[in-house]
């Protein structure tokens, strides 16, 4: 008698459903199209887009109807965007054909987040680069998890930190093997990456902040990279990693905006950020005091932050560092961090690496979409 097979010979599939279709949910549908045949080798599993949203509408697919988005294209059989029909469509698909549903929120909105923790007790894992649930109220954030817990599904954030530079995962490693973190501190934004990198003495420092808004580092408004909002909300994330209960609000931060152009507004009909730049200049002899103190110390300055676990203490802010200090060699718009452990004591454990681009920040989204499919990856027949 013939032996028989112990499994079914249908492939688990991962329904993604798509919330955002901007920058890097175009770039994450290019690398899905491109490797999932792949990945169905490699892995055994399959991998199709649902859904996908805009702000104002969105398109619902069916099955292996995923190739009409190649290209960054937006079909015609678009309806009106409904979070609740979003949902329901890439549940019930994943429910009728045995796979599993994902969402990926890649907006910077408060509105999808609010919805993860529905998501993820209706049996869905969430991946986000959005930075708000990680740094938004601690009450949210902790009924995402729990509801993660509960519904049997995965909240990842790697790429809300790091883009594409693996920071969560190795922290969540390190602390799941018993490793205590005592220190954490890094440049987390690659814009004032750059403009530390680029900026030396005798160079005007509103000229670099120029130079990295006209290479397209900066927001429109470049006081939304100087604030040192987006790295706090880092920090905040990083800190609840370990356990921290914070607030964004408590991660005390030392803005680069000069507080006389915090709330300032450019006259007339003119370019936002070349104003604010030309404001800039009338501060660049007391940048320029700062650098100049530092280099004649052997230093440079880097914008950086961090947090203390034992004191519970964590800031945003410009520091001065030894020319040999890791956060000295980065180069570009390097991202770094370094992680001060029981394990890592006294040398830290540095990852360095770019952390911004479209590219990159959907590749990490990408990692964490590959965890829960090798989660799905079914043994081999035995016959």
């Amino acid at each position: 008698m013939a032996p028989q097979s112990r499994m079914t010979t249908s492939t688990p599939t991962l329904y993604l459903g798509l919330v955002g279709y901007g920058l890097v949910n175009k770039e994450f549908v290019s690398q899905v199209l491109k490797q999932a045949p792949k990945l169905e080798t490699e892995l055994g599993v399959k991998v199709e887009i649902a859904a996908v949203t805009r702000s104002k509408t969105m398109v619902l697919l069916q099955p292996q109807g995923d190739s009409c988005l190649a290209g960054g294209a937006w079909p015609s059989q678009d309806v009106a965007m409904d979070f609740d029909k979003f949902t329901e469509h890439v549940l019930s698909v994943a429910a009728a054909n045995g796979g599993r549903p994902m969402i990926i929120d890649s907006t910077a909105s408060d509105a999808p987040a609010d919805l993860y923790a529905k998501w993820l007790s209706a049996g869905a894992d969430v991946a986000t680069p959005n930075k708000r649930a990680g740094s938004g109220p601690y009450e949210r954030f902790c009924r995402i998890k729990e509801a993660s817990l509960q519904g049997g599904t995965q909240f990842l954030y790697e790429a809300t930190v790091g883009a594409g530079l693996p920071i969560l995962g190795p922290l969540q490693a390190l602390r799941q093997a018993g490793d205590e973190v005592k220190r954490v501190e890094g440049i987390f934004s690659g814009t004032l990456s750059y403009i530390f990198n680029v900026w030396k003495p005798g160079m005007k420092f509103s000229a670099v902040v120029a130079d990295a808004k006209d290479k397209g580092f900066t927001e429109p408004d470049p006081r939304d990279d100087l604030s040192g909002t987006d790295v706090q909300r880092k920090v905040t994330i990083l800190s609840r990693e370990c356990g921290l209960k914070v607030e964004l609000s408590d991660v005390v931060v030392k803005s680069l905006v000069p507080d006389a152009l915090a709330d300032w507004q450019p006259k007339g009909d003119v370019n936002l950020g070349d104003a604010f730049v030309k404001e800039l200049e009338a501060y660049d002899d007391e940048m320029d005091a700062l650098i100049t103190e530092a280099d004649k110390a052997g230093e440079v300055l880097r914008f950086v932050g961090g947090f203390d676990v034992e004191t519970n203490t964590s800031s945003v802010k410009l520091g001065r560092y030894p020319k040999d200090h890791p956060f000295a060699s980065t180069q570009f718009a390097d991202n770094i961090v370094a992680f001060y452990t029981k394990w890592y004591d006294p040398r830290p454990l540095v990852i360095q690496g770019p952390g911004a681009g479209a590219a990159v920040t959907a590749g990490g989204v990408f990692s964490n979409v590959l965890e829960v499919m090798r989660g799905m990856k079914a043994p081999k027949q035995v016959m």
